[in-house]
């Protein structure tokens, strides 16, 4: 892929993840806020919001590393991918405990497949296909095999 489109890449989910991440802190934080988020499947949780906000701000670090044509713009890249990923399975494994839970147990609250689909999950799916890609090259020229 070209240069362009890594710049591209970085800044529309560092814009993305931050957005969504202040989103999440901000309907938890504001009366009446949450009657608003939640039809559009973003759930009032500031912890999640914050790691959103984090994975963004790596982004968007990227995003300024690429654009200056620096040497360790491609690795801030990287790393925002593996965090996205890793933070979409986190969100994907406590769903289904979730689900397993209410199995289980009975009681608690009532859960549905829908619950899985917050954004700390859905917006991981792009840059974990990117990584997947993106990323065999980036540890293929850290080995220098």
């Amino acid at each position: 892929m070209t240069t362009f489109s890594k710049l591209l890449f970085a800044g529309l989910f560092g814009i993305l993840y931050t957005a969504f991440g202040l989103t999440m802190i901000l309907s938890a934080l504001l009366p009446g806020a949450a009657e608003i988020t939640l039809p559009w499947m973003i759930p009032t949780d500031p912890a999640g919001g914050f790691v959103l906000c984090i994975v963004g701000t790596v982004f968007l670090f990227a995003w300024q590393k690429l654009a200056a044509a620096s040497g360790d713009g491609y690795a801030f890249l990287c790393m925002g991918m593996a965090l996205a990923a890793l933070f979409g399975i986190v969100a994907l494994v406590a769903g289904l405990a979730r689900g397993i839970e209410m199995l289980v147990f009975g009681d608690g609250e009532p859960w549905s497949p829908a619950g899985l689909l917050v954004p700390m999950f859905w917006l991981a799916l792009v840059p974990s296909l990117a990584l997947f890609t993106w990323g065999r090259v980036f540890m293929h020229d850290l080995v220098g095999a």
